[in-house]
């Protein structure tokens, strides 16, 4: 009986790295007060962008790695621009007390997405995504003079707990039925050919066991039904932590998703009922999430909870990647996941940069902006523009490989037609909403007495690199076509 899978530790050299940084740094905030807690985002941000180079050459080599690193870091240079506003919702008095572990925390919930993406049992793959999951808890709450903030830890808390539950009685119930731990084809081959294609009440554990580990990682990535904690604590959370939330965290859920499904992905053929019924079920789900996800967002005029909402759509369109269960999945999910990283950072800073200056998060807040800040407002444009599909991003190009799984996934398996009419229609009411934003900016007059904004500059390297990486992954692969 196989109970765990054997690792080395050099697998896990950057998590650990990332961890003593992190305990380093919680260190230094409690013997050395006075020191300026934006060294502390410095250094922090400056150790997570070294892991994320390890994450591209080598033994490290990690895709998702890189995004969750890179996010990790984007977020808490975020936090360092963001500082006003922390320190008024954290120690109240304008000083910077209480905000070194801000910066630190999310060191740790990346080493746990670091040590997520080279889990190869169940008992690793949770023990990481609780790391994950518990960093990211206190971070929603940590404004603690901020009613929105401690409410979105609360619901955050609570809403992970009931999903960790879940997971953790699929786990059970997956040993139970295969009596290992592992997450390999060799395992559910011999679940499907031994004790369980024998026994009706045996298949129905089994099956219940992969929709209990589903649930827990839909929950993860925000996917339908467990989607209700995004918006509320996207809106409610510190803007760093909410874009570390929309990137870093759901890049980790789909690592999770990857992990569970491809074992999967042999024995889910057409014809066969293990993939009819998979198929099936990941085409509601997507469905149900393109529609609250896009649906949910029209009517809504806080530009955090907006992208609450957004971060829901984009899963679902994820989620058709995974109708297509072949070798190119983590590459197309990998894909979509950068789009949408530097799309949506890129829209976070711009929220920070109007909410420290402005004091609001709503769209209104951004009336004039290209008549003030011309630039800044074409990089805020071309981050949208992406993450509606607009041509000549890169958010066009990985949105039609979603249409592209879609047709495919229908001469596959016959039954998908009405999944394709619903992403067609949902792609298209992502153009309305993303667009109020364009609207604000351009059409609507600058208030009377409002002054144009300051750009920090890391918020303008930011949008800058943003924004031109979207734009040149975008059309490079129209341009080699000629």
């Amino acid at each position: 009986m196989n109970i765990v899978s054997t690792y080395t530790w050099c697998q896990f050299a950057p998590a650990f790295a990332l961890v003593g940084l992190a305990a380093l740094l919680i260190l230094a905030d409690a013997l050395l007060p006075k020191l300026p807690k934006r060294l502390y985002a410095g250094i922090a941000a400056l150790g997570a962008f070294v892991a994320a180079f390890f994450m591209t050459t080598g033994e490290y080599a990690n895709l998702f790695g890189f995004i969750a690193t890179v996010a990790t870091g984007l977020s808490i240079l975020l936090a360092f621009d963001y500082t006003k506003v922390c320190c008024e919702s954290i120690a109240g008095n304008g000083n910077e007390e209480g905000t070194g572990e801000f910066y630190a925390l999310p060191l740790v919930a990346c080493a746990g997405i670091l040590c997520l993406t080279q889990a190869r049992d169940l008992v690793m793959l949770f023990v990481s995504l609780e790391v994950v999951t518990l960093t990211s808890y206190v971070l929603a709450g940590y404004f603690r003079r901020n009613q929105g903030s401690i409410e979105a830890g609360i619901k955050y808390l609570v809403l992970g707990a009931m999903s960790t539950g879940i997971l953790v009685y699929g786990i059970a119930w997956y040993f139970g039925m295969v009596g290992s731990f592992t997450l390999s084809a060799e395992t559910v081959y011999s679940a499907l050919n031994g004790g369980v294609a024998g026994s009706p009440a045996l298949a129905f554990g089994f099956l219940l066991a992969t929709a209990m580990l589903f649930a827990g990682a839909f929950f993860k990535i925000g996917a339908a039904p467990m989607h209700v904690w995004i918006p509320d604590v996207y809106q409610g959370a510190p803007t760093p932590t909410t874009a570390f939330l929309a990137v870093a965290s759901k890049a980790a859920g789909f690592v999770v998703l990857c992990s569970l499904i491809l074992p999967y992905a042999p024995f889910a053929t057409p014809g066969s009922l293990l993939g009819r019924i998979l198929v099936t079920s990941i085409a509601i789900v997507a469905a149900a999430t393109l529609l609250i996800g896009n649906l949910g967002a029209m009517r809504q005029t806080n530009l955090k909870r907006l992208l609450g909402y957004s971060s829901i759509g984009q899963a679902g369109f994820i989620l058709v990647f995974f109708l297509q269960l072949q070798v190119s999945l983590e590459q197309n999910v990998y894909d979509y996941l950068l789009a949408y990283a530097l799309a949506t950072i890129s829209a976070f800073f711009a929220v920070a940069m109007v909410r420290t200056q402005r004091g609001s998060e709503e769209i209104a807040a951004f009336r004039g902006l290209g008549k003030t800040n011309p630039r800044t407002a074409f990089l805020i444009t071309v981050s949208f523009a992406s993450l509606a599909g607009v041509p000549l991003t890169l958010g066009f190009i990985v949105k039609l490989k979603t249409f592209v799984t879609a047709v495919s996934a229908i001469q596959n398996w016959d039954n998908f037609c009405w999944l394709l009419v619903i992403m067609v229609l949902t792609a298209a009411t992502g153009f309305y909403y993303y667009f109020k934003v364009l609207r604000s900016m351009y059409w609507e007059k600058p208030q009377p007495g409002v002054p144009a904004l300051r750009v920090p500059l890391c918020t303008a390297i930011v949008l800058t690199l943003s924004a031109t990486a979207l734009i040149i992954l975008g059309t490079l692969p129209l341009l080699m076509r000629f």
